[in-house]
């Protein structure tokens, strides 16, 4: 059956989608709290800004497409990636 087919195909992109999602936000997360623990502020704040403001328009777009996968994946990071610029600038305050 063809739609069959077609069901099946969709849940294992949605499987890859998944496992693609999980590896980067464990790489975010790592990265983080190696960040904390160290004391260090490792992230570029103007990669940051670019990075969080181009994840906050995927973000919008996968909301549109109702791509839950793809919006809940750039919602988290979004929400890492500023823990990250939050906690680098209280850094560079503390050094001034």
């Amino acid at each position: 059956n063809k739609e069959t087919s077609i069901w099946k195909k969709l849940e294992s992109m949605i499987e890859i989608g998944i496992a693609g999602a999980i590896l980067l936000l464990a790489a975010w997360a790592f990265e983080t709290f190696e960040s904390v623990k160290y004391h260090k502020a490792l992230i570029d704040l103007k990669f940051a800004l670019i990075y969080v403001s181009s994840t906050i328009l995927l973000t919008i777009y996968s909301f549109q497409r109702n791509d839950v996968v793809f919006f809940t994946v750039n919602l988290l990071l979004i929400v890492l990636v500023l823990f990250e610029i939050a906690y680098t600038l209280i850094k560079i305050k503390k050094k001034r």
